[in-house]
């Protein structure tokens, strides 16, 4: 080992009161009070640049509802249109099956008015 690492460095221990707080700075009481302005000055205007953020985002927002109202304003137009095409469709649907239904009718009672004709054909000639 060197005589450097063998050497021992004696340092006086501190002897003053330990809660004496040394003042931070020299500044008067008014260049404080200047200082301290400063400080909520540039917070005042962080403040004020994070609401004015949050006012465009509510106003985009606002527009984004405005928006989407008139969209749903329009589906629901389009939505009462179509339901009136259901229903009417609905109605030509019955319509379909009454008119099946009769011709069938028809088709019966023509069968049976053939077989009357027939049995009035063979009456006549015997």
């Amino acid at each position: 080992m060197s005589n450097a690492d063998k050497t021992t460095i004696k340092v006086r221990a501190y002897s003053g009161d330990a809660n004496i707080v040394a003042p931070r700075n020299n500044l008067t009481e008014e260049q404080n009070n200047a200082l301290e302005l400063v400080k909520k000055t540039a917070q005042f205007e962080e403040e004020k640049k994070k609401s004015l953020e949050h006012l465009k985002t509510i106003e985009q927002l606002q527009a984004s509802l405005k928006q989407e109202q008139a969209n749903s304003a329009e589906m629901a137009k389009k939505i009462a249109g179509l339901e009136a095409k259901v229903k009417e469709l609905s109605g030509l649907e019955t319509k379909a099956k009454e008119l099946a239904a009769l011709e069938a009718k028809v088709k019966e009672l023509t069968e049976v008015l053939g077989k009357i004709s027939g049995i009035a054909a063979t009456g006549k000639a015997g």
